[in-house]
């Protein structure tokens, strides 16, 4: 225990300290319904960051009020010292729990409210919006998806964001001198977990728990800031440290208990599954439509995984085909194309549309199916060996393999993937016959700015001398040219002509984007077609990639005689990544890392047990509508900023309790004060030997001498009344004191009083 006459500092870091450990430990315990992931970092910082903001204005204030008390001791004003030092120290609790919940309402706006995932220190109203929107996401996901969810931006601030709310509502109990009540409020953060998984981890419980009961042994209730609570005997002494060590000893004991208790709860399956037998949450699959309405923007998502593969080596795989679609009305797409058969295949059967080569190395991947229903597998797009348990059977058309019992949870296959080695070179040389028979990949829907898209097709691709060069300014027109910004929010439902809106309004997501390229080639005879299926997914500490439903995705795919379909990328590289190779011939320009591990979701998806509903987040960081600014500013400014703007809160905190505790409420200590400065200033000075009793008397007689007159019968009851008051606060503490209107009174008319008594007459 730290004795009760310690400094406010040693009290005020161990609190300080003692809190943040609890809520850090107690954050931990979201990680069994929300995947771990950079969250964790930001949510440590932040702790740390308001923690030692609320703790040094809590400081610097309540060591004012003790310095102000020491004095007011030295002078002889114990009762009223130790009230005025009580107030002061529940004035720092509010003021520096204010100060912190300042300083995490930046932090959260700063980190979360940029168009990126940058943390951005100057922040303004588009902040706050970006932040209220990932809020709407998070709530979208919560309300959709089963635990663990994927750690995307919207989620992320929202455990961050909860996780100090929790903070400043346990260091304003720990500040008001509860310790008793401060560690309920980190029930909040147990809560999902213990309702959605049952559980939570034991090092959580025993950290958290006795992190509390060391904090009810730093401010015991009923004592003083900054003045011992008694004797300072060596009696005394050997008692607090006798207590010290009892207190630690229980702490100790409690967290092996503790641990007794989480261990055994982990290793007892029936106990440890009570908390989910109570409450549990039924296992979602997710499974795409195939159904693209380009007039609805972008809704949530699912967060669960839907596969994991390994790749044999380090080659890219690319997306995951689950499905090609042709027959677009100009508002939604349908899976008309005619079948054309479905042919049975053995793992040497090399699959591909007709006329599409395979000349490159191969390379293979191990795919496990997650929580993915439907009955096509996902597949990369390059030619490739299927091996599968099942009934499967390939839709040379489509370039799909589907089964009739469809994926199935943990089922595992392996593709080997031959490589087209596809270059810009190799698709400028293609011959210029060969396209498919059907008419429908160069069909484009009748509507009422159908020749429009045309003539806004045929300026960009300009003098374009091959099919390559034409797709490729399309592509880069609506990737990176013209003001395009990806929006998931776009939303067209009033269009009568939703391409044509969207090349005017150069908002929206993969949707738009994609079937925008579609069209737009289908109207220069490039045979088109959209894929839908998965980005590359993300990949983990052993080696793995992880692919959920916020990966799913949708992009155009036209046509190249003796090449076969071939993928482009319109939507914006802040969603998908960087271009496939052979679509940027600007090879000095060659992006070469990984897609972002932060890419929204973009492909609706329903439920199969219910309707049709959209799940997961509707978009993460960089995908708010807004274009990643390219101003950065180096960490040590944003770090300097920080420093200087947590300084200026706290000494305007500081600034405002400090004047407000020199408007003190008038008490009889202080009214007597009043009284004997108005006396100094006119040569009446008591000696520290008169007490307040002789001080009436000793008073009068001054006068007398220096007067030549009585003291008035009234002045010297007032003068009576006064001293006895003080007197009563000082030595008699269950005394009823006057109240502060009277004593104003008193001291007012007394003061007048001596004032003329004590005025020479001419």
């Amino acid at each position: 225990m730290i004795p009760a006459h310690r400094g406010p500092l040693v009290r005020t870091v161990a609190s300080t300290v003692l809190v943040a450990i609890a809520v850090v430990a107690s954050m931990h315990a979201l990680t069994l319904v929300i995947d771990p992931g950079p969250w964790l970092t930001v949510g440590t910082i932040g702790v740390l960051l308001v923690s030692a903001t609320s703790g040094v204005v809590r400081y610097l204030l309540i060591r004012t009020a003790v310095d102000r008390a020491a004095v007011r001791r030295a002078a002889g004003q114990g009762v009223s010292a130790d009230r005025a030092a009580d107030r002061a120290s529940g004035s720092a609790s509010f003021v520096a729990t204010a100060t912190g919940a300042v300083v995490a309402f930046w932090f959260v706006l700063a980190r979360y409210g940029g168009p990126g995932q940058r943390f951005e220190p100057f922040v303004g109203p588009d902040s706050l919006d970006r932040v209220l929107e990932r809020f709407r996401q998070a709530t979208e996901t919560m309300s959709t998806q089963v635990a663990p969810v994927g750690p995307d931006e919207a989620i992320s601030m929202v455990a961050v964001g909860g996780t100090l709310l929790v903070l400043l509502i346990v260091d304003s109990l720990a500040g008001a001198r509860m310790p008793g009540f401060a560690g309920i409020p980190l029930l909040l953060l147990w809560t999902p977990p213990l309702t959605l998984i049952g559980e939570v981890p034991w090092l959580v419980f025993v950290v958290s728990v006795t992190a509390m009961l060391l904090l009810l042994t730093v401010d015991p209730v009923g004592v003083t800031p900054g003045r011992s609570t008694g004797s300072d005997s060596a009696a005394v002494r050997r008692a607090q440290r006798f207590r010290s060590w009892i207190t630690a000893g229980t702490a100790a004991a409690v967290a092996a208990a503790s641990l007794g208790v989480a261990t055994g709860m982990a290793t007892l399956p029936a106990l440890a599954g009570t908390w989910n037998q109570l409450i549990s949450t039924p296992s979602d699959t997710v499974e795409l439509s195939s159904e693209l309405d380009m007039r609805q923007p972008l809704s949530a998502r699912s967060s669960n995984t839907v596969l994991t593969y390994t790749v044999s080596d380090e080659a890219p795989v690319g997306p995951l085909r689950v499905m090609t679609l042709t027959a677009f009305d100009g508002v939604q797409t349908h899976r008309n194309v005619p079948t054309g058969g479905l042919a049975s295949f053995d793992r040497t059967t090399v699959l591909a549309p007709p006329g599409e080569g395979s000349v490159g190395e191969s390379h293979q991947v191990d795919i496990r199916i997650g929580q993915l229903t439907g009955a096509e597998l996902p597949l990369p797009l390059e030619p490739r060996t299927v091996d599968a348990e099942g009934d499967w059977a390939y839709d040379g058309i489509r370039d799909e393999v589907r089964g009739a019992e469809g994926t199935q949870p943990d089922a595992v296959y392996r593709v080997g993937i031959v490589d087209r080695q596809l270059t810009p070179e190799l698709l400028r040389s293609v011959p210029t016959s060969g396209d498919p028979r059907s008419a429908g990949y160069t069909e484009v829907p009748d509507t009422e700015h159908r020749e429009d898209i045309a003539d806004y097709a045929r300026r960009i691709a300009g003098d374009a001398p091959t099919r390559f060069d034409a797709a490729v300014a399309l592509q880069n027109h609506l990737r990176s040219g013209s003001g395009f910004v990806y929006d998931p929010d776009a939303d067209y439902r009033g269009s009568s002509d939703t391409v044509w809106d969207f090349l005017q309004n150069k908002e929206g997501y993969c949707t738009q984007y994609a079937l925008s390229m579609m069209v737009m080639a289908r109207t220069l005879d490039i045979p088109a077609r959209i894929g839908v299926g998965w980005l590359p997914g993300r990949p983990d500490s052993q080696g793995s990639f992880r692919v959920t439903g916020q990966d799913s995705h949708a992009w155009p795919e036209l046509y190249f005689p003796s090449v076969g379909w071939v993928r482009f990328e319109p939507t914006p590289q802040v969603q998908t990544g960087p271009l496939p190779a052979y679509a940027n011939p600007a090879a000095g320009n060659l992006p070469t890392s990984a897609p972002s591990a932060s890419r929204a979701p973009e492909v609706p998806s329903q439920q199969p047990s219910q309707a049709p509903t959209q799940s997961g987040p509707a978009a993460t960081a960089g995908a708010s509508g807004d274009t990643v600014s390219d101003r950065t500013l180096p960490g040590w400014a944003w770090v300097v900023a920080a420093v200087v703007g947590l300084g200026l809160l706290g000494g305007a905190a500081w600034l405002m309790l400090r004047r407000r505790t020199e408007e003190e409420v008038l008490d009889p200590e202080l009214a007597w004060s009043r009284v004997l400065a108005l006396l100094a200033e006119r040569g009446v000075r008591p000696g520290p030997s008169v007490t307040l009793r002789q001080a009436p008397a000793y008073i009068a007689e001054e006068i007398r001498g220096r007067t030549g007159a009585a003291l008035p019968d009234d002045v010297a009851e007032r003068l009576s009344a006064l001293a006895g008051a003080a007197e009563a606060e000082r030595y008699a503490r269950h005394s009823t004191p006057p109240t502060a209107a009277e004593l104003e009174e008193l001291t007012a008319a007394l003061t007048a009083a001596l004032t003329t008594v004590l005025t020479p007459t001419r």
